[in-house]
C-alpha cells in the first residue's frame, strides 16, 4: 500500500490503480475472511438442517462489511488521502465488491444446492439435478440475487458509515418491511426482497396462492433496482461529505 502511494504521483493514478488497491485491501482485511467464513458455515448449516427436515415429509410436500470496516477503523481517511478523487475511488470499490460477491455467491449457491440434493437423495427423498426443469436457472439467479443483496448492504454502509447502521437498514428492508407491507396490502408483498427470492428467483414450480409471484427475471431485475438505489444514494453522500 505504501509503495503504491509513493510510485503513483498525486492526481495521476488511474482506475486500474485504485482497483488494485481495493483488491489488496479486501484480501488482507481479517473482517473479510471472517464474514465470508461465517457466511459459508451458516449457509451450509441451514442447507443441511432444511434438507434433513425435508426427509420427514411426504412426496407432496417437496415441490436459499467491506465499507463500514474502513470507517470504524479510521482507514478511510488514509484511503481518501491516497485516492482523493472520490468518483474513481467509489467506482473501484463498487466494481471490486461486485466481482467478489457475485463470484462468491454463485459458487456458494451451487455448493448448497449439491449439498441439499445429496442429503435428500441419500435419505430416499425426491431430489433434483441441474438438468431438472428450472434448476440451473434457480441456482444461478439465487447466487446473483444474494450478490445484489450484498451490494444493497454496501450502499447502506456508504449511507450510514457504520456497521450497526448498515445492518439496521438491511434488516429493516429485508425482514421488517415485508411485515409492514403485508399489513397494508398482501399482494404488494411480492415486491419485497425476501418474497422475491423465495417465491420468484428460487422457485421452479408455480406454488399458487393468493398472491401471484413475479417471474424470476423480473424479480432479479427489481432486486437490482433496490441495489442501484442504495448505491446511488450512498455514492451521492460519499462524494459530497467529509470522511
Amino acid at each position: 500500500m505504501t509503495q503504491a502511494i509513493q510510485t503513483i504521483p498525486t492526481g495521476h493514478y488511474r482506475l486500474k490503480d485504485t482497483v488494485k488497491s481495493e483488491v489488496a485491501k479486501i484480501v488482507t482485511l481479517p473482517s473479510t475472511a471472517i464474514a465470508l467464513g461465517v457466511t459459508v458455515v451458516f449457509c451450509l448449516l441451514v442447507t443441511g438442517l432444511v434438507a434433513n427436515s425435508a426427509l420427514h415429509h411426504g412426496p407432496d410436500w417437496y415441490g436459499g462489511l467491506l465499507i463500514t470496516g474502513e470507517y470504524s477503523s479510521g482507514t478511510i481517511r488514509a484511503t481518501l488521502s491516497a485516492t482523493p478523487r472520490r468518483p474513481i475511488l467509489l467506482t473501484a470499490k463498487i466494481a471490486v465488491t461486485a466481482a467478489v460477491t457475485v463470484a462468491f455467491s454463485v459458487l456458494l449457491s451451487f455448493v448448497t444446492f449439491f449439498l441439499g440434493q445429496a442429503i435428500l437423495s441419500g435419505g430416499g427423498a425426491p431430489s433434483a439435478g441441474l438438468g431438472s426443469p428450472g434448476a440451473f436457472r434457480a441456482v444461478v439467479m439465487t447466487g446473483l440475487f444474494i450478490a445484489l443483496l450484498a451490494l444493497m448492504a454496501f450502499g447502506f454502509g456508504l449511507l450510514f458509515r457504520s456497521t450497526a447502521g448498515a445492518i439496521g437498514a438491511f434488516v429493516g428492508v429485508v425482514f421488517v418491511l415485508p411485515l409492514v407491507i403485508r399489513g397494508i396490502s398482501e399482494p404488494a408483498t411480492r415486491y419485497v426482497p425476501t418474497n422475491i427470492l423465495i417465491n420468484s428467483v428460487m422457485s421452479t414450480v408455480n406454488q399458487g396462492g393468493i398472491v401471484r409471484p413475479l417471474s424470476a427475471p423480473v424479480g432479479l431485475a427489481l432486486m437490482a433496482v433496490y441495489a442501484v438505489i442504495a448505491l446511488a444514494a450512498g455514492a451521492a453522500l460519499f462524494i459530497k461529505r467529509d470522511a
